[in-house]
């Protein structure tokens, strides 16, 4: 009661000044306590639960919003397979296609099973070949001239890992096994 007493002492002006300084800290509130509501659950649509792991769609361009992200109508049609993935003598070749506005496809070869890294033998200035008619992209890793202490190793698995750059910003990447056994 001593706050409605409060209140009803004021002359009008004091009245109004104590309205819109209440009014103002409701908006303030809410707008603060909306914020956190969202931010958490945008945190939660981000990380999966413990044991699990996300999809791998195709990522927005830089910049893009969640809810643009998660809209599939947003999203080109954009697509990346790797056909064949094999061992060719002492090279490793990959082919594949694409679907969509390409800008660009980079390949890389990963050797190892659980704890993969990348090989650093191949000569990382042949590019993949793409064939923009055609869709289809190739890349040759072969070893690369000069002091490269990195080595095929005959018993290792390999796997090639490509990415697909498009127009507007997207990408998208794809993996494949190589088949066949490196050189020993």
């Amino acid at each position: 009661m001593r706050l409605v007493d409060w209140y009803l002492g004021l002359s009008l002006g004091r009245k109004i000044v104590v309205g819109v300084a209440v009014a103002a800290l409701v908006f303030v509130g809410s707008y603060l306590a909306s914020l956190l509501i969202l931010s958490v659950t945008v945190m939660r649509a981000d990380f999966p639960p413990q044991g699990q792991t996300p999809p791998a769609p195709a990522s927005p361009k830089p910049g893009a919003s969640a809810s643009a992200s998660a809209s599939a109508s947003s999203a080109p049609a954009i697509a990346l397979k790797i056909e064949r993935a094999r061992w060719e003598g002492d090279k490793a070749v990959v082919e594949g296609r694409w679907q969509g506005e390409l800008s660009s496809v980079d390949c890389d070869l990963m050797e190892g099973g659980k704890a993969e890294h990348v090989v650093h033998w191949w000569d990382r200035s042949v590019a993949a070949e793409q064939s923009f008619s055609d869709k289809t992209f190739s890349q040759e890793f072969v070893r690369a001239k000069g002091s490269v202490k990195d080595r095929i190793d005959p018993e290792s698995a390999y796997k090639a890992v490509c990415s697909a750059h498009f127009s507007e910003g997207w990408s998208t990447g794809a993996d494949a096994s190589m088949e066949g056994h490196p050189p020993g």
